[in-house]
């Protein structure tokens, strides 16, 4: 089993790593509104005075959601090596579904407020 934990904490990792590299455009500014990259509503790419510090904003959330991702595949790691197969399946789903949710949650929020 030690072998599947290596592979979930791996993949969850990847994503972490995915989402924190995407993360620092938007954080720095460097993404222009357009409709493929970014936090993108009608709202956000209706003005650039809305859409640059709405992703400044995202890119920070993001980060913080794949640090809080890396902290999780390590605890994988350290710590449940040796569980059932099942349940691994639904810790593995929950480390790596969960935070991405929240994310959008945060999101949700913030658009609600500008």
């Amino acid at each position: 089993m030690h072998g599947a934990v290596i592979i979930l904490a791996a993949s969850i990792f990847f994503m972490a790593a995915l989402m924190i590299g995407l993360s620092i455009p938007l954080l720095q500014g460097k993404v222009p509104p357009n409709g493929l990259y970014g936090f993108r509503t009608p709202k956000t790419l209706s003005d650039p005075s809305i859409w640059y510090p709405a992703n400044r904003f995202a890119g920070k959330a993001m980060i913080v959601v794949g640090a809080v991702m890396i902290l999780l595949a390590a605890l994988l790691l350290a710590r449940y090596t040796g569980l059932d197969p099942g349940t691994l399946t639904v810790l593995g789903l929950a480390f790596e579904a969960v935070p991405p949710l929240v994310l959008g949650l945060v999101l949700f929020l913030y658009h609600r407020n500008l």
